[in-house]
């Protein structure tokens, strides 16, 4: 469901008194988190619902908004969840909006839904249950929200993901904030910040716990905007994804420990269309000095990919396109216990070839048809394969460069004189247009 400004200002305003005794964050014990042998809670069929429309008639119609806080006693998800019930009973195109902090939450979207936090709302990843245990589907792994391949055109908007409670995990996983297997999805406005697990209470090695922020699986048309990102491992994991829309992302200093800052140096591409071109970038730290053996993501043409910085920090990227067109290439480097976390973007602008025409004299006679040969180059190199016309007297003629550049047309004009003819070659998505004239001579 599309909501536009002043409906999401609206609501923000409502929602903030009707929430105001929401819960903050609070210790593990006031928050009544469970150890390994917590339980999962089956959901009844008459939970309740609170819509925005509870007391306007018995019979609903349309899209509907449900908003939910968690339990004031117990925010635990798994213990006493209030967000998947709503998610269950809501239909395809109704919004859901959340306040207050959640924890311990992995939650299933199976449906086409709008989902929106309020301003400061959290959610936090449940350290003892996977999406497999807790639905029978979805990834085999700790994570927040799975959005199903029957969630199209989904919408999530306005969290901010954590990991605050990873210390009583009773195993070592991977978790990720958001799992897509759906196409034309919109996730805007959200902060993933891994903040790293605490090796003094925790009997595991805090480095064994790597945070995904966004894991795309096989999704087409994922547009992702206005994200803060911390120290995560994998900003965006693609899985044969295609058409990736990354936008206005901003990194945050990690919390585990004071790092090094860094920076990736790169500058705009400008290439010919069908030319190879090489992307350069380096990434260094504040003293200017290259860091060798990183990995850094780089987001193209909505694929993912992760290179390895050379012994002088610069990793470099071959490029090539058929056609001219501009596109951008987005760097993220996720930071590791050395070194913070940075981002970049550059641009590859790729532009059309020259094209030039060769239109030699020729001779003809009256009412008898003769071959004139056109040449096409770009440069010194031939352009086979491409449509050249030839007008004169009133009528037009064409035919297609061969191997060699050249258009074989054949021409016949009616009347005895000298004319002069214009030949065309029009351009397409990898040359530009080319015109040239030239003359014939027709005799009887």
């Amino acid at each position: 469901m599309k909501i536009n400004k002043i409906i999401i200002i609206s609501l923000i305003l409502i929602i903030g008194l009707t929430f105001i005794s929401s819960i903050s964050a609070q210790d593990s014990n006031d928050l009544n988190l469970t150890d390994e042998n917590e339980d999962i809670i089956e959901i009844n069929d008459d939970s309740k619902l609170t819509t925005d429309e509870s007391d306007c008639c018995d019979e609903e119609t349309g899209p509907q908004t449900y908003y939910v806080a968690p339990d004031p006693d117990n925010p635990n998800q798994v213990q006493k969840p209030t967000v998947q019930p709503i998610i269950d009973k809501a239909n395809p195109g109704d919004t859901i909006v959340l306040n207050g902090t959640f924890v311990h939450c992995h939650f299933m979207i199976n449906k086409t839904l709008t989902i929106i936090a309020t301003p400061g709302t959290s959610v936090g990843v449940c350290p003892h249950h996977t999406h497999m245990m807790k639905y029978g589907e979805g990834p085999a792994d700790n994570g927040i929200f799975y959005i199903s391949p029957k969630a199209n055109g989904t919408v999530l908007s306005g969290f901010s993901f954590t990991n605050d409670y990873y210390y009583i995990a009773n195993n070592v996983y991977n978790p990720f904030g958001v799992y897509v297997d759906a196409d034309d999805v919109l996730l805007e406005n959200l902060t993933f910040n891994w903040v790293g697990v605490n090796q003094e209470t925790s009997k595991y090695d805090p480095n064994d716990f790597l945070f995904n922020a966004i894991v795309l699986n096989n999704t087409q048309n994922t547009t992702i905007k206005n994200i803060v990102i911390g120290n995560v491992n994998s900003f965006i994991k693609s899985i044969n994804a295609t058409n990736i829309n990354a936008n206005s992302v901003e990194m945050v200093e990690n919390k585990v420990k004071e790092l090094v800052s860094t920076t990736i140096v790169s500058s705009s591409l400008n290439i010919k269309a069908s030319d190879n071109g090489n992307l350069q970038f380096t990434l260094k730290d504040t003293n200017n000095k290259p860091i060798p053996n990183k990995n850094v993501v780089i987001i193209l043409d909505g694929q993912s990919r992760s290179l390895t910085t050379d012994n002088v920090g610069i990793i470099n990227l071959p490029v090539k396109y058929s056609t001219s067109g501009t596109h951008y290439a987005t760097l993220v480097f996720a930071g590791d216990d050395d070194y913070k976390s940075t981002f970049s973007s550059v641009q590859i602008a790729v532009s059309k070839k020259s094209s030039s025409l060769k239109a030699p004299k020729a001779t003809l006679k009256v009412k008898k048809a003769k071959t004139v040969k056109i040449t096409l180059k770009s440069g010194n190199k031939v352009i086979s394969g491409k449509k050249v016309s030839l007008k004169v007297n009133g009528k037009t003629f064409s035919a297609k460069t061969n191997s060699k550049g050249v258009a074989s047309i054949k021409v016949k004009v009616t009347k005895k004189g000298t004319f002069k003819y214009t030949v065309k070659f029009a351009g397409d998505n990898v040359y530009n247009s080319a015109s040239k004239t030239g003359k014939i001579i027709v005799k009887k």
